[in-house]
């Protein structure tokens, strides 16, 4: 159970980004504690070194004023340079005795000894030169006296060096702490950002394919509280903003299928007249008509009426609200079906020139390639005008047996778009008409429409007028 108590805890741990910028803060204040503790300790040592350095420097001067004495001396016979003189061995003693463990970094235990025996035998020569002075004698001194100073330049050279080489050795050491602090510094600084900044770059990618029109849940890769709190409200959010929009593109087909309604009419009136005019002569002709020509003329009921069934059954499908789902198409018949719902809307001075292979067969949903469809050619057919030509053309590309694409080119010969215009043109809401006149989907749709099935749709001006969209979908 203890066991567990620990478990639990750090399984359902959540971080937050707060922690993680605390987290840098306390990194940063380790990282300027451990550089303050690392530089108090190397001045610490150097300190202690130009201590050490200050008590050679101190035992130096004194051989110096020694020997200084020692020649007053000699020239004057003074009692009181003998008296300073032998101040100065006392110190020089009391010197060498104080601080051993410093000296010794200077000097071995041996040669500690043979200097400590060397002042001694120094002190002694100098009681005998004032109780008996001879030339022999003072020669002894005054060599004695040299040795003592040579020993403490080469003491004095030795510790200027060691101090050199203590304060190269403490450059390096705070160079070399600086360098590593500063490459942990920057490795840490990677890590937080990368923990910080990646699920905010994660959101900000996610934001601009929200704005341009596709709403899909945010997916981010990060456990942080605030972010797993913001992804949340924000998929709710466009949960409800797809509804909506689901809502609003089936007002616009059924807005669109409106329009459509006298296209159907038209299509519907031919057969119903000519159901019309064989029932009238059937019944003109009821007791005297021939049974052959009776059968024949049933036979044109029964084949009209199936025409304005087909229409209407169209017509219905179309209407229908349906799940995606691909099948197998005869890409000219759809195509002839989708022209028969806006035939009634085509001006008498519209043309649509169509070069669509018969054979040609498409993996695709229905009602939704109808409704892109049926935007792109009502686009045209308000492009033209009155006068003008609508091309439909259509045919297979195969890189290989895997690679097989369907390329569609719906172009007209109308004024063309704006060239600062094109890149807004699927935008959603986005229309040049004039308020009322469109509700800027149309566009919007269709693009939507060719990536559900995996395709994609460009659309560029001609350079003699009038514009071309190209349609890309895969077999």
């Amino acid at each position: 159970m203890k066991h567990l108590s620990f478990i639990l805890p750090i399984k359902f741990y959540q971080p937050s980004l707060r922690q993680k910028i605390i987290l840098g803060y306390y990194f940063i204040a380790a990282i300027i504690i451990v550089l303050s503790a690392f530089t108090y300790t190397e001045l610490e040592f150097l300190e202690n070194k130009l201590t050490e350095g200050g008590r050679i420097t101190e035992f130096v001067d004194a051989v110096l004023e020694l020997r200084r004495f020692e020649k007053n001396y000699f020239l004057y016979r003074q009692n009181l340079d003998y008296q300073k003189h032998q101040t100065y061995i006392n110190k020089i003693q009391t010197l060498i005795k104080d601080n051993r463990d410093k000296v010794a970094k200077f000097l071995t235990p041996i040669q500690q000894t043979h200097l400590t025996k060397k002042l001694e035998y120094y002190q002694k020569l100098m009681q005998d030169y004032v109780n008996q002075a001879s030339s022999s004698l003072e020669q002894k001194i005054r060599h004695l006296g040299n040795s003592i100073v040579t020993l403490a330049e080469t003491l004095a050279k030795t510790e200027r060096k060691f101090l050199k080489e203590s304060l190269n050795h403490s450059i390096n050491l705070f160079l070399l702490a600086i360098i590593s602090l500063s490459l942990f510094g920057i490795v840490m600084g990677r890590i937080l950002s990368k923990l910080i900044v990646h699920p905010l770059k994660q959101l900000e990618e996610n934001m601009e394919l929200i704005a341009t029109g596709r709403f899909k849940k945010l997916q981010i890769n990060c456990q942080d509280r605030e972010i797993r709190s913001l992804e949340q409200a924000f998929n709710q959010m466009l949960t409800k903003l797809d509804t909506q929009r689901r809502h609003l593109l089936q007002s616009e087909k059924l807005a669109s299928l409106g329009t459509l309604l006298s296209g159907v009419a038209h299509e519907l009136n031919n057969p119903l007249s000519n159901v019309s005019s064989s029932c009238q002569i059937l019944l003109e002709e009821l007791e005297e008509a021939d049974i052959d020509q009776s059968r024949e003329l049933l036979t044109q009921i029964d084949e009209q009426t199936l025409r304005a069934q087909r229409i209407v059954y169209a017509l219905l499908e179309f209407s229908r609200k349906k799940d995606f789902k691909k099948e197998s198409l005869q890409f000219s018949d759809l195509i002839q079906e989708t022209l028969r719902f806006i035939r009634g809307q085509i001006p008498a001075g519209v043309t649509i020139n169509q070069n669509i292979p018969k054979n040609l067969v498409v993996l695709v949903d229905k009602q939704r390639i109808q409704q892109m469809l049926l935007n792109l050619l009502k686009n045209a057919v308000q492009a033209v005008g009155n006068n003008g030509s609508i091309n439909l053309s259509a045919r297979e590309t195969r890189k290989t047996d895997d690679d097989c694409m369907v390329n569609i080119e719906i172009s007209d010969t109308g004024p063309g778009i704006p060239t600062e215009l094109l890149p807004k043109i699927f935008d959603p809401f986005f229309t040049t008409k004039e308020v009322g006149q469109g509700s800027g989907l149309g566009l919007s749709i269709a693009h939507e429409i060719i990536e559900e099935h995996d395709g994609n749709i460009q659309v560029k001006n001609h350079p003699d007028g009038g514009t071309i969209f190209e349609i890309q979908l895969p077999i």
